[in-house]
């Protein structure tokens, strides 16, 4: 007999009983799935990344951009009984995050031939609700619009990323990707 499908408030209540709820995905034993996902749109920017030969680096890359996001959701704001960000119908039976990369300039306003759209530089961590609902194929400029606590969250994003990207850390992890082989 399967077990019924959650509903979305049975999905939030219980990512929010989880203290491990935004961190599952980056333990040591949860990070390769993310490692694996990023693969494809470096790919798609001309980097020959594999899962199994740039685990290392790949790895160095996620936490970092993650920290950037105070290790939560791109769009996650405090100040709420019930989180805002949320995984997709499918994974409503999940306790965690199941992260998505998103894209901070929207893949879908630019051109297909637009290959930095897939950078690293230009991807975040995003929950599924997040990456579909709130940016909804928007630049992520065009979001701060909705001021308040949102565009606040998206100020503070974006000044810790341009901290990092500045930083001899990223420098280097961004010098060994390059050196990947992009064409």
């Amino acid at each position: 007999m399967s077990e019924a499908r959650k509903t979305l408030l049975e999905h939030r209540t219980a990512l929010a009983k989880n203290s491990d709820a935004y961190m599952f995905e980056v333990t040591e034993n949860q990070i390769d799935r993310l490692v694996r996902t990023l693969v494809n749109p470096l790919k798609r920017a001309n980097y020959r990344v594999t899962p199994k030969r740039n685990f290392e680096l790949l790895k160095k890359i996620i936490l970092l951009v993650f920290k950037t996001q105070d290790f939560r959701p791109f769009f996650h704001v405090e100040g709420t009984q019930l989180p805002l960000c949320w995984n997709r119908p499918s994974d409503w039976d999940k306790n965690y995050i199941k992260y998505e990369w998103g894209h901070l300039h929207s893949s879908n306003q630019r051109s297909i031939s637009d290959l930095r759209i897939d950078d690293i530089t230009n991807l975040g961590l995003y929950s599924a609700r997040c990456n579909q609902h709130i940016q909804s194929s928007m630049d992520i400029e065009e979001l701060m619009v909705y001021g308040g606590i949102l565009a606040q969250r998206i100020s503070n994003v974006l000044l810790n990323r341009r901290i990092l990207f500045v930083s001899e850390e990223w420098k280097d992890l961004y010098s060994q990707l390059k050196q990947t082989g992009k064409k």
